[in-house]
Order: structure tokens, then sequence, then C-alpha cells
């Protein structure tokens, strides 16, 4: 909600009410994300503005307010120079090609990879691969996965099962070989797989449950 007198009011009851805890004020700003530093940093500056006027507020009504957290991943960088703010620095397990396409200023390298077979080679320079909305984030436009070994891959069609790509490399692969994406939108591709397997040095050193594949929280 707006940084304005209904939060005010808010924080109020939730301090007043028995069986509450206040425990501070959290401001998500990831929605900036302009491409050139000097803005995103100006538009963040302006979008705390009224975040500091509240917590002043607040405090001048003698309302504990024990932490402010603040931050996404264009933004976090800007965060982490304010003195009584901790940072939320969004998507920081796996970063992802679009963050790294964008953001060129914070030299993000991707951190996670879809791995990806071809089940038929329909015509001349295409590849049809097992890799659909089931499998990668599929709200953005493409390309919504990057190919490191089909640089030139254009996406021809893109169904629940299946990702056909164009490519003038098609003829150098068979069905049953494997390709690595790099997946646009890691958020939402993380929550499609129910584990992830851990490299380390080039070896797979483990694996990690996705809770998040689940469905469920439990409070």
């Amino acid at each position: 909600m707006p940084a304005g007198n209904g939060a005010q009011e808010l924080y109020r009851r939730i301090h007043a009410a028995s069986h509450l805890i206040a425990g501070g004020l959290h401001v998500y700003d990831g929605h900036l994300h302009d491409p050139d530093p000097v803005q995103r940093a100006l538009k963040c500056d302006q979008a705390m503005e009224p975040v500091f006027a509240l917590l002043a507020r607040l405090k001048d009504a003698g309302l504990p307010v024990p932490r402010l957290v603040a931050g996404g991943t264009p933004t976090f960088p800007f965060h982490a120079r304010r003195d009584g703010v901790e940072c939320s620095p969004g998507t920081c397990v796996f970063w992802d090609a679009g963050y790294g396409s964008k953001l060129k200023d914070l030299d993000f390298l991707h951190g996670a990879l879809v791995l990806t077979r071809v089940v038929s080679k329909p015509l001349p320079n295409q590849l049809c691969l097992d890799l659909g909305h089931k499998a990668v984030a599929s709200e953005n436009p493409h390309p919504r996965v990057l190919f490191p070994q089909l640089p030139d891959a254009e996406a021809i069609s893109h169904s629940e099962e299946h990702l056909v790509v164009q490519t003038s490399r098609a003829d150098a692969f068979q069905v049953g070989d494997a390709l690595y994406g790099i997946p646009w939108h890691i958020c939402p591709t993380v929550a499609l797989h129910a584990e992830a397997v851990v490299i380390r040095d080039g070896q797979a050193s483990g694996v990690w449950t996705i809770p998040a594949r689940e469905r469920r929280l439990a409070i």
C-alpha cells in the first residue's frame, strides 16, 4: 500500500493488537528497472521520500519501527548505501538472462540453467525441444530462454510441452542431444521444478528441494 496516512493507521492498529507484533516496514521497488543507473537511482530516491516521511511520523507517534527493509533486484545497490535500511536484494539466489541483459551496470552472471533435449527436427534448420510452458517461465515475449550453444536461435512456437527454434546450427544436433538454456525470468521457472541440481566446479555436488513447487504455505 502507499506510504501515506492509510499505512500509518494500519501500522498503529497492528501495534495495538494484542496478538500481533509490528516488525517494521517492508518497501518493494523492484518495478524500477530503468537500464540507466542514474535514472534508476533518481527514481529510487524519489520513491523512498514518502517512506522516510512515514517512518518519521511513526516514530513521532511513539510507535516502534524495529526494521526498515527496502529494495529489489534493480535497486538493492542504492539501498545498500543507506544507513538504517536493511537491504532486500530481490532475485539473489539465481540471476537470469533478463537481469543480465537489462542491468548492465550490475554485471550479473546467470546462476541457473535448464536442461533440455532435442525431441525432433521437424524442418530444415529447426529443432523441437522438450522445453514447454511447463518447464520454463512463459509470461514474457520471446526470447524466453537463451541457448549458449545456439546463439542465433529464434523461437518459432512454444506450447505446453515443446519449444521449436529456428537455427543455422540445427544440423549439428541429433534427436536426444542435450542443450543448456538460460531462462529469461528465473523466478517462475524455479517454481516449475521439484529439484535443482547443484553444480560446483563443474561437477554435480547435490540436490536442492524446491518447496515452492508444492504450492502450499503453512503458517
